[in-house]
């Protein structure tokens, strides 16, 4: 065995630990940045039933339920919010009912506090067109917390309204 100089240009021994150095950090943040966004995405297509659901809940209600079932209804959109926590999640519930051609809100129920709720007569106007109409209107909203602040915003918030008719053809009661 003889002397045999080292190349420094043609040793290879370190080239696979540099490429590793810097693949590895790339595809830690595309799969942060993945499970991320499909989180994101999936609560936001659960926190789109949440509206409706109410919606519905409160249309099936006969005309002189009593007002304590709200309570339930959000208790039946915190279960299909599941497994998302549901502390920020809130709905404001109105009938409306156009009486002789003026739309005017019958009662109001909440859960939590939507913010910035818009103007329920506003919403349902073209929804009643005949007197004695009515119809529920949701408003919900919900801040979603990301588990990783690393590659998207923290907080996410979103908005969503959704109606619904009095399945029995009267006004639904709720007395306040």
């Amino acid at each position: 065995m003889g002397y045999r100089p080292i190349h420094v240009v043609d040793d290879r021994a370190g080239a696979v630990a540099v490429e590793f150095a810097l693949v590895v950090p790339v595809i830690l943040f595309l799969f942060l940045g993945t499970f991320e966004a499909s989180a994101v995405i999936r609560a936001k297509m659960k926190f789109a039933n949440s509206a409706p659901i109410i919606a519905n809940l409160v249309s099936m209600q006969s005309p002189t339920a009593q007002g304590n079932l709200i309570a339930d209804f959000c208790t039946g959109a915190d279960y299909a919010m599941a497994p998302y926590p549901t502390a920020n999640l809130a709905a404001q519930i109105n009938s409306v009912t156009n009486t002789n051609g003026t739309a005017s809100v019958d009662w109001t129920a909440t859960c939590g506090s939507v913010s910035n709720p818009q103007s329920s007569v506003t919403l349902a106007s073209g929804l009643i067109p005949n007197s004695g109409d009515s119809v529920i209107v949701v408003q919900t909203s919900y801040s979603y917390d990301t588990p990783i602040h690393l590659v998207m915003p923290a907080v996410f918030n979103f908005s969503d309204v959704a109606f619904s008719r009095p399945r029995n053809g009267a006004t639904v009661q709720y007395p306040p």
